[in-house]
């Protein structure tokens, strides 16, 4: 089994969380937080400034680690997804258009904070825990393996 790490951004400006908007036929709409996997010899900021980078076009500066969740997935991969608060690199201009699209991925949207828990965002689970910590409340830094 392979252990791989994955980085997310959680970026909330102006009561909006940052999502990657994809669509499926089985799921319709859906969103998740931006990111990616972490390439060899890059740190984990690195990896998370480039996989935003491509995903949604804006440049992010990472700051503390907020949650840790583990996610099996594939019989042969184990992955290990580290979410860190993040904001907007300040005067950037905001060209969608240089987005390298992942699989499924049709853009991205600003989700109002306060329609979370209405939103299709996965791991369902994520909703709560990103409003508590919103809300200035305890939240646990390890999810272990949420849906």
């Amino acid at each position: 089994m392979n252990i791989r790490n994955s980085v997310k951004a959680i970026l909330i400006e102006q009561g909006k969380l940052l999502v990657s908007k994809y669509e499926d036929e089985s799921e319709g709409i859906y969103f998740l937080l931006p990111g990616g996997g972490q390439n060899p010899g890059e740190t984990l900021h690195q990896a998370l400034i480039r996989e935003c980078l491509e995903e949604t076009g804006l440049t992010v500066i990472p700051h503390e680690l907020l949650f840790i969740r583990e996610c099996f997935m594939q019989a042969d991969i184990h992955r290990v997804e580290l979410m860190f608060a993040c904001q907007l690199q300040p005067d950037q201009a905001r060209d969608q258009s240089a987005i390298a699209l992942d699989d499924k991925q049709i853009g991205i949207e600003w989700l109002p904070i306060c329609d979370l828990l209405e939103k299709p965002l996965y791991p369902a689970m994520l909703r709560e825990i990103i409003l508590a910590h919103v809300g200035n409340k305890q939240a646990p830094i390890y999810l272990g393996q949420i849906f």
